[in-house]
């Protein structure tokens, strides 16, 4: 008898211990399914990102801000990289790639009125060939500060494929 008691004892613990190790697979299959953690190249040629010449917009004060680049793509920054920002659908500035201390970042003097709603961001890579996006990063306001507690702000351009 004490015999079955320990063998039904120790079928109970192996079940428990399966299911545990079981349910434990499952989520991080989902959670990791099709997402890679390295950005992959695409076929995006370099665009030619206009800044929109609006008169109404050169009495404005610009929501001045850095940019800086994630973690993820530090390993594909080139001088050739673009960034613009559109707010109403058009073009409001573009930069060029900054480097300062080894640290990279674009400069970008947003030009808009307040109201005017969100801010998209549009970041070129050029050894990779994408230009990545992140829609509403920010609603237009001209007196946000330019920088993070003094370091760029860095968007999350890149969040797996």
């Amino acid at each position: 008898m004490k015999k079955l008691l320990y063998l039904a004892g120790v079928a109970l613990v192996a079940t428990l211990l399966l299911g545990a190790c079981h349910s434990s697979d499952d989520e991080d299959s989902n959670t990791n399914e099709g997402v890679s953690m390295i950005p992959t190249a695409g076929t995006d040629e370099r665009p030619s990102w206009v800044v929109s010449s609006s008169e109404d917009l050169l009495d404005e004060w610009p929501m001045s801000v850095q940019i800086g680049i994630q973690s993820e793509l530090l390993p594909y920054v080139s001088q050739a990289d673009l960034m613009c920002a559109v707010l109403g659908g058009e073009v409001r500035a573009v930069s060029t790639l900054r480097t300062t201390g080894g640290q990279h970042y674009f400069m970008l003097p947003i030009l808009g009125n307040s109201g005017e709603g969100f801010v998209t961001l549009k970041y070129y890579c050029d050894k990779l060939h994408r230009i990545f996006t992140v829609n509403e990063w920010k609603e237009f306001d001209s007196s946000i500060q330019p920088t993070d507690q003094g370091t760029p702000y860095v968007v999350p351009f890149f969040t797996g494929n």
